[in-house]
């Protein structure tokens, strides 16, 4: 989708020497996302102490093993 931005050349420059893609929209895009990651993660930070679950680590590795058994297909 194309769409018109008024960024400071000073962002972009930065943005650049970060994320040294040649083409700028590219680069643009991949900070774009993981500025959206880091703040999803910052989001969960936030939620710790707010949450109660009723399982306890021997749950955990389950679901870690299950996991890492699917990723390994």
């Amino acid at each position: 989708m194309r769409t018109t931005l008024n960024i400071s050349d000073d962002v972009i420059k930065e943005v650049e020497s970060i994320y040294p893609i040649k083409n700028r929209s590219k680069a643009i895009e991949e900070a774009l996302k993981d500025a959206i990651k880091y703040k999803k993660i910052a989001r969960l930070k936030s939620l710790k102490g707010k949450i109660e679950f009723e399982i306890g680590p021997e749950d955990i590795e389950k679901i870690r093993s299950l996991d890492n058994e699917e990723f390994n297909r």
